[in-house]
Formats: C-alpha cells, structure tokens, sequence
C-alpha cells in the first residue's frame, strides 16, 4: 500500500506579507534610533546654550555688582583726589553698538601693590585718598583698591560676544551663538530709597544714574545648526555700593 505526502512550502504571497511586516519591523527600529539621536543632538545643543549663557552672565554679576565701589571713603568728598570723569557713570549702555561699559572693582587685601588695574585708589580710608592710574603701592597705613574698566560687547555679524579691558584694544571672544544682548536698569524713586521703583527701564530714560539700584542682563542664544530653539536667559544684578 502507498501513501502520498503533500509537502506545502511559503507561496509568493505569504513571502510578500513576510516582507513587508520585517520592513516594517526595520523601519520601526530605525525610527527609534533616529529619534534618540535628535533626542541627544537637541539636549546636547541645549546643555552649551545653558552653559554658555551661565559662565558669562556669572562674569558680568560678578562685575557688576562691585560697579561703582571705589573703597572706603566717598568720591565725592574733597579729601580724594584724582577722580577720572569715567567714574561719574560707572555703568553705561551704548544700545547702538549693544556695548555694555562697566567701571568695577576688584576683590583684594589691598596691603600691597595693586594687580590688574586700570586705576588704583590709595586711602587710609580716614581722612584721605588718591586715585592714580594704573597699578599702585599703598604706604604704611593705607589700602590699595585696584579698580578697571570692563566692556562688553556683542558682534551682531559674527554673534559673538566680545569682552575687552581698559577701554582700548581690541575685543576677545567670550561665546558664540549670541541672537541679542540687552540691558535694562532697575531705578529708584528718590535718592535715599534703597529700592527699585516700578519696571526696569531702557538706559536712555535714566535722567540720574545715581539712582540706579540694579542692572537687567538678557541674552538670547541661538544654535547655530538650528537643533534647539533659541533660549533667553536673564539675570539681575543689584549694585553694592547703592544698597543699605
């Protein structure tokens, strides 16, 4: 007796089903792949953008903040001499050049000669003091307050922001990617008020900068290669030397 087997393989259909449904399967993983990429690409770009921004508006606070100190007895006594005009306006804003001018101190003992100083203030913080430019040695008794003039100012062409010191020279690159630098100043009421009154306002409506009590740094970076959007960031610094 015989027996007959049907031996059945895959027709042209179910190898076309077959087919696609892996095509499909690759597609997917690529899909996920891809998109964790972008994922990375954006974070990455978006991680610079943020630590970009952080390093320089922690440099401009920093700078800022000590705008205006000039030691330990008023400038505006008869007992300093050698006051600089640049010092009646310690902090100016050129919105045409988008340039910021910052005339600050830096942080020092003071007991030896000044380091890093466009001008130096020598006081015995009691009765006297005389500025003098550049570097300078206190005497016995008094401090030496090395004190400089920063500017910092955005290359529109390149979105760059530069920084240069003494107010001459050329500008040095900071960071890249800058869309827009602005300022704005928080101002008093009166002289003696400690505190900002109403918005922050455009440098050019300050009739009186003593009665500026805090500065408004905004900046807008954007990524070059377009993988974030652009990002603003934006710090207040409020002025030593005007507070309580």
């Amino acid at each position: 007796m015989k027996f007959r087997t049907n031996h059945r393989g895959f027709g042209l259909i179910e190898i076309m089903i077959a087919l696609v449904l892996g095509l499909v399967l690759v597609l997917g993983i690529v899909q996920i792949f891809a998109s964790a990429r972008q994922t990375a690409l954006v974070q990455d770009a978006s991680a610079v953008l943020q630590e970009n921004a952080r390093y320089v508006l922690t440099r401009i606070t920093q700078d800022l903040r000590m705008a205006g100190m000039f030691g330990c007895l008023s400038l505006n006594s008869a007992s300093v001499t050698g006051v600089p005009g640049e010092f009646d306006n310690p902090i100016e804003w050129d919105a045409a050049s988008s340039s910021l001018s910052i005339i600050t101190s830096n942080a020092t003992r003071g007991t030896t000669e000044s380091t890093n100083a466009d001008w130096t203030l020598v006081t015995d913080c009691r009765t006297s003091g005389t500025i003098t430019q550049g570097v300078a040695t206190p005497g016995n008794g008094e401090v030496a307050f090395p004190i400089r003039q920063i500017e910092y100012q955005l290359d529109s062409a390149k979105r760059v922001l530069q920084v240069r010191s003494g107010g001459a020279g050329n500008f040095e690159p900071l960071i890249g990617d800058v869309k827009s630098f602005d300022i704005r100043f928080g101002v008093a009421a009166n002289a003696g008020d400690p505190y900002v009154s109403g918005n922050y306002v455009a440098p050019g409506t300050v009739a009186d900068p003593a009665l500026i009590r805090s500065v408004r740094v905004a900046l807008v970076l954007e990524d070059a290669d377009q993988r974030s959007a652009a990002q603003e960031y934006t710090v207040v610094a409020a002025l030593r030397n005007r507070l309580p």
